[in-house]
């Protein structure tokens, strides 16, 4: 579980949203040093989305547009080939509507209940 990014033992997941900040999926999560993309392609939920949603994701899904026909990622740019003002704009654009998404996952941070043991012991709520 150790990332050569980070220099210290990370943990990786998920997580998907709609525009409200509520969240819709979140599965379990793995090492630090899986890629974004290896990961939603192992859960393989991207089938189970309806062409006509559209996904926002961000520059770590490159290669998701090939599976499901509706996405919106930003471009990026290189120092030979810089983005034009028009791809500028249009990632603009791409991350106001992602902030949402960014939010939701600071109010899982915040809440720490992704990295904190589940300590209720009502018998309606089943923990892993």
């Amino acid at each position: 579980m150790y990332s050569g990014k980070k220099r210290q033992t990370t943990r990786k997941g998920l997580i998907m949203t709609d525009e409200t900040r509520q969240i819709g999926f979140i599965p379990m999560s793995k090492n630090g040093r899986r890629h974004d993309k290896r990961l939603l392609d192992k859960v393989d939920i991207i089938r189970h989305i309806p062409p006509e949603v559209t996904i926002w994701a961000d520059t770590g899904f490159q290669g998701i547009d090939k599976q499901h026909p509706n996405t919106q990622i930003p471009k990026k740019g290189t120092r030979k080939r810089p983005l034009s003002p028009e791809q500028k704009q249009e990632n603009k654009i791409i991350s106001g509507i992602r902030i949402t998404v960014e939010h939701a996952i600071a109010g899982i941070k915040r809440l720490g209940c992704m990295t904190q043991i589940l300590r209720n012991r009502r018998p309606f709520i089943e923990s892993l």
